[in-house]
């Protein structure tokens, strides 16, 4: 919630309301390999409701992907690995874990 605060932008609800979500998906339900993020048999986690992104950064980072903590405490700011909005890898974002590019509310 650090992250949200300092961005002055973001939602918090998604983040704390699905946190026991997260936590039964990353560890023990889906299959990934944090060192392997493009494995073939991973599961993959589309998080739709993209402005909730905070959520998907935090269990990317706790689940041991490529995806460093001061990384996420750069959420939105410019050229960081978290930007508001989830962003499939391209030339401008490149964060492990994330398989969709997610649009706006």
């Amino acid at each position: 919630m650090d992250s949200i605060a300092a961005a002055h932008s973001g939602h918090m609800g998604l983040p704390l309301g699905a946190a026991e979500i997260g936590a039964v998906l990353y560890g023990s339900q889906m299959s990934y390999n944090a060192k392997d993020p493009t494995w073939i048999n991973r599961d993959r986690f589309i998080l739709s409701a993209g402005h909730g992104s905070m959520f998907l950064y935090s269990w990317l980072n706790l689940a041991g992907f490529d995806l460093p903590m001061e990384e996420v405490m750069r959420f939105r700011q410019h050229h960081s690995m978290t930007p508001g909005h989830p962003e499939f890898p391209s030339s401008e974002h490149n964060t492990p874990g994330i398989e969709s590019t997610t649009g706006p509310l």
